[in-house]
């Protein structure tokens, strides 16, 4: 009588595991996520995508009842400001809560009945000093980024301020040209994520892109009116 070896005790292999595999099926017992098995859902979607939403949010309530050139070139020269005031505060996040401040000054301007294209360029003065000031004393290179900021928004305030001296519809152009300006200058924020959030930098460019449409279809349908 032959003796039982321990290989005779083991129970015996499945073949079909290996034949399973190798026609490319899935015989992991690991559980599917629900990610898997289910679609991203549509509002979660708009949630990632909210600085969108609030910049077509403010597109639609800029340009209600019609856009002027006038006040395509002051929300330009305010979303420059904004950027300049992130760079001379130091911090990227200052630059959503200068949006309300800088719409208080925009709106003291109407009251006192004054443009707030000037308004807000006097404004640029002592925020780019304190910036110079504050960086120069924490020794950082946030000096280079405020002098950068304030280089760019005495190019946009500037273009802006011609815009104003024009006609309606050159100043159309102008105000529209100034936009695609600023949403490239959005993008590169965007892209290098420095200076402001990305939040800002995504709301700023549907805001401008979409300003510069409606500035454009509103002058246009004006002169061919």
């Amino acid at each position: 009588m032959t003796p039982r070896t321990e290989t005779d005790d083991a129970l015996p292999v499945d073949p079909e595991p290996d034949r399973r595999h190798r026609r490319g099926m899935d015989i992991s017992t690991t559980p599917r996520s629900r990610t898997d098995r289910f679609p991203v859902r549509p509002l979660a979607l708009i949630l990632t995508r909210w600085p969108s939403l609030v910049g077509l949010i403010a597109l639609v309530a800029s340009s209600a009842g019609g856009l002027a050139p006038g006040t395509t070139a002051m929300i330009i020269t305010l979303a420059a400001l904004c950027y300049l005031v992130a760079a001379a505060v130091g911090r990227r996040a200052a630059a959503w809560i200068a949006v309300p401040a800088l719409g208080a000054v925009v709106l003291g301007a109407g009251v006192l009945g004054l443009d707030p294209v000037p308004m807000l360029v006097i404004t640029a003065v002592p925020v780019a000093g304190a910036g110079l000031v504050r960086a120069g004393r924490a020794e950082r290179t946030g000096r280079r980024e405020v002098l950068r900021q304030a280089a760019a928004f005495a190019a946009f305030a500037g273009v802006a301020l011609v815009a104003l001296s024009l006609d309606p519809l050159p100043a159309a152009h102008l105000a529209a040209l100034l936009t695609v300006g600023h949403a490239v200058w959005d993008l590169v924020h965007h892209r290098r994520d420095r200076g402001v959030s990305r939040s800002l930098t995504e709301f700023c460019a549907v805001l401008d892109l979409g300003l510069g449409v409606v500035t454009l279809g509103a002058a246009w349908l004006g002169h061919l009116g």
